[in-house]
């Protein structure tokens, strides 16, 4: 398998055709993360961005953190990573780490289908509410499957204009100001829990700017917001190509807490996606409660490690044999710390650029 790396600065308008008709071919590659542009715009911000040109099947993007390890392109950003070939196309593991020299390669969210992780450590999924019938039948689909929920956000929402005056709820907002609330929403959360100031990161900063301003066919940025009393109550970010709405940043006021804002945002944007022919509206993975009220599916993703024999590659099969061994403890708070800290150690390497 004859693998040749580049950064994606230096691909050219051959490799982007042959990208986009790869992603074009395979419905697995809707998601806005596949995008040429999310490439482009991630390889802007970041000098240790490659593209492995696989000569037989297609295309991976990663960033080479060091001599001992990748992860791929846009992590821990991208909510979905794999490599860019038609469908059951056989990718060494060994040849791409061999081609990035790097020992693993270290990937969070690969579609099942992919089939690229062999023996993936383990799987989470992402949550999708489907919503190619459009609003009306979504609408009458979640009455059936969440009558009470329905109920409850209904009067909440009432309870809220009452409170507040109408709501207002609109799409693909230009406000810059409304996108820096989201965003500081964002870091206060952050700061409260004790994580990583993510949206701080330059390299991050450059890409989550670069997103709110594309608008390409295939990949553009969405802002989605709800106010009341001229004042913002909640924020939305997402990413939209290919028929495929997937859900970003999200944030609200926390004064506005009682009122479930965000909730009532991301429903609304589910009926707007029905009304504009966006057939999913991807949600991510993570067990969230609103998740599971507003999805119709799950879309199964794989975590785990890309090897090629090396010091690397043993030490992370070593972590996630311990991972799986403490993650058997009838304790659910001590089986959760090894993943916890390991997704930690991750996003700290990631943003260490």
């Amino acid at each position: 398998m004859r693998i040749e790396t580049a950064h994606p600065r230096e691909l050219d308008a051959r490799d982007w055709a042959r990208w986009r008709g790869l992603r074009a071919a395979n419905a697995a590659l809707a998601s806005p993360y596949y995008a040429p542009e999310w490439a482009q715009i991630v390889g802007a911000a970041r000098a240790d961005a490659r593209i492995c040109r696989i000569e037989e099947s297609g295309y991976f993007a990663a960033q080479r953190l060091s001599r001992f390890s990748a992860m791929a392109l846009g992590a821990p950003l991208a909510d979905y990573q794999g490599v860019i070939a038609a469908p059951g196309a056989a990718i060494s593991a060994a040849a791409l780490c061999d081609a990035l020299k790097v020992g693993r390669i270290d990937l969070t969210h690969v579609p099942a289908e992919q089939d690229l992780l062999k023996r993936p450590a383990g799987g989470d999924g992402s949550w999708i509410a489907e919503t190619s019938g459009g609003r009306e039948l979504y609408e009458a689909g979640l009455r059936l499957r969440r009558a009470e929920f329905v109920r409850q956000m209904d009067k909440k929402l009432r309870r809220f204009e009452r409170a507040h005056g109408a709501a207002e709820f609109t799409a693909r907002s230009a406000s810059r100001a409304d996108f820096e609330t989201l965003i500081a929403w964002n870091n206060e959360q952050l700061a409260r829990s004790g994580q990583p100031q993510i949206w701080a990161a330059p390299w991050v900063r450059h890409v989550i700017d670069s997103c709110f301003d594309a608008r390409a066919d295939d990949f553009s940025g969405i802002l989605f917001t709800l106010r009341a009393g001229g004042e913002l109550a909640a924020a939305n970010f997402c990413l939209l190509g290919r028929g495929v709405l997937h859900v970003w940043i999200i944030g609200h006021d926390a004064r506005r807490q009682a009122f479930s804002p965000g909730v009532q945002l991301a429903r609304w944007l589910i009926g707007w996606a029905g009304d504009n022919g966006v057939r999913e509206v991807d949600f991510g993975p993570g067990d969230y409660r609103y998740k599971r009220q507003l999805a119709t599916s799950q879309r199964q993703l794989h975590w785990g490690a890309l090897t090629r024999p090396s010091l690397s590659g043993a030490i992370r099969g070593g972590e996630y044999a311990l991972r799986r061994e403490i993650e058997r403890f009838p304790a659910p708070r001590i089986a959760a710390l090894p993943g916890k800290a390991m997704r930690r150690l991750d996003l700290m390497r990631a943003l260490a650029v």
